[in-house]
């Protein structure tokens, strides 16, 4: 049966009720996260950057004296702080922003591949797979449970994928330049997408000198070169070694090397992603392309120093999304070309249902569906209005000790020691301001039980005095 416009007119506006849905929900996810107690160290820390309007990226008070350049180099967070704090746009509302059109911008690049190579039902079922995981994959609600602006890497990497595909190379360029300058490693994840579609092109014209090859591998020395830039110009932070090298590897035994593997194999994003890959593969190897592209980056985080490395949760899943984008451009690819099979849109349809947080939910709960319905239920309020109040109520007390959800409100009006650290306890505080369910807050609440407690403020920040 012949396409009509109608049927186009369908797609487009299924696919723009996929993109919108992922923008209302990450950038409610955001405000949510904010009223609830947010973390000072992601949502606090990049808020406050991205509304302060200084291009050299100085740190709040209560992170550190150092610019934010020294732990990362982000020419990308320069431009987008200078922009917001000229539009008089409030940092909560800000940040909210900048993570909806990340995600937005993510689920476009993917329904982008799959319409602009439309090939009837099977890719009627893509669409569907894609849908269902920008909107509901457990390794996109985990990465969203934990918002940083580097979500934009991984965004700038599938629409320039997806502008690559349908030949507009021009703006693909600009939007694999664009990832470079998020984070120093930017120019290695576009280097990544930039090689698998240099391995897609026809056997004719594969060669090391194709225009994504030769593309990615200058994007491969930005990247290398902002990496010397920041140890050279932005001392401070020794990512590598904190991250990585541990104490002279002495952190890798046999045992500790056992457990990781073992937590890797059981780790459903891992089984979902690279055996939804292995599968497709039998119809041919190029869906292990991006497999292979991601094995370096994934054998470093096993080997890691830091825990939420090699446990691949939270934001450390950007492997497993770089996997499932890949195979999504593979597939496209084979559309295009008119080798897409209904079996292969189907067994992908079933692994992201099987990979998507209610289903995750289900099996091992609590999965990470709690992002989705977080973003629905909570009532934020004026973010502007509660953190105006809190500055006030905390100026008042000098040196009060403050938990992290008050601070990641209030970043620049808190000295770093006054920020609780739950391990060390209240020991040292004579007033301490606590955040009603934020991450500290368990762990804290107890140790304040028998102190005389205060006014509550907007009914989520708690006080309490010691008794002298």
């Amino acid at each position: 049966m012949a396409e009509t416009s109608a049927d186009r007119v369908v797609r487009i506006a299924a696919a723009a009720l996929v993109c919108g849905a992922a923008f209302y929900v990450n950038d409610r996810f955001v405000l949510a996260n904010f009223a609830g107690g947010a973390d000072l160290l992601d949502t606090g820390w990049f808020a406050w950057i991205m509304a302060a309007g200084d291009p050299w990226l100085a740190n709040p008070r209560s992170v550190s004296d150092l610019s934010y350049f020294n732990y990362h180099l982000t020419p990308y967070l320069s431009a987008i702080t200078v922009f917001v704090h000229a539009m008089g746009v409030d940092r909560f509302t800000a940040f909210a922003l900048h993570q909806g059109l990340a995600f937005a911008a993510f689920a476009a690049g993917l329904c982008g591949l799959v319409l602009t190579a439309w090939s009837g039902a099977r890719s009627a079922l893509l669409l569907l797979a894609v849908a269902v995981f920008a909107l509901s994959g457990d390794v996109l609600l985990q990465v969203a449970s934990f918002p940083h602006p580097e979500v934009a890497i991984i965004a700038c990497c599938v629409l320039g994928s997806a502008f690559w595909q349908s030949r507009r190379f021009a703006w693909g360029a600009a939007a694999f330049v664009l990832a470079c300058t998020v984070r120093e490693d930017g120019g290695l994840y576009a280097a990544a997408f930039l090689f698998g579609l240099a391995a897609l092109e026809p056997l004719s014209k594969r060669t090391l000198a194709s225009p994504p090859a030769l593309l990615g591998a200058a994007l491969v020395l930005v990247s290398l070169l902002m990496f010397w830039i920041k140890a050279a110009y932005f001392p401070g932070f020794a990512a590598f070694a904190t991250n990585y090298s541990g104490d002279g590897w002495r952190h890798l035994t046999q045992d500790s090397v056992r457990l990781r593997l073992g937590t890797f194999v059981q780790n459903p994003q891992a089984l979902t992603s690279i055996l939804c890959a292995a599968v497709l593969a039998l119809a041919t190897w190029r869906y292990l392309i991006f497999v292979v592209l991601m094995a370096p980056l994934i054998v470093a985080q096993l080997l890691a120093v830091r825990a939420p490395l090699w446990q691949f949760h939270s934001y450390y899943t950007f492997p497993f999304v770089v996997i499932w984008a890949g195979i999504v451009i593979v597939a496209t690819s084979r559309a295009r070309r008119g080798s897409f099979r209904t079996v292969e849109a189907v067994v992908l349809v079933a692994f992201i249902v099987l990979a998507s947080g209610p289903v995750q939910y289900l099996l091992r709960p609590p999965g990470w569906l709690p992002v989705a319905a977080r973003a629905m239920v909570t009532s934020v309020g004026d973010l502007p209005a509660f953190a105006a109040d809190l500055r006030s109520s905390i100026a008042a007390v000098p040196g009060a000790c403050v938990s992290t959800g008050v601070a990641a409100m209030i970043p620049d009006a808190v000295a770093a020691g006054e920020v609780i650290d739950a391990a060390l306890g209240l020991a040292h505080c004579r007033t301490a301001f606590l955040f009603r369910g934020d991450l500290s807050y368990n762990a804290l609440s107890w140790s304040v039980a028998l102190w005389p407690r205060g006014t509550t403020i907007d009914g989520r920040v708690e006080r309490y005095d010691q008794r002298p």
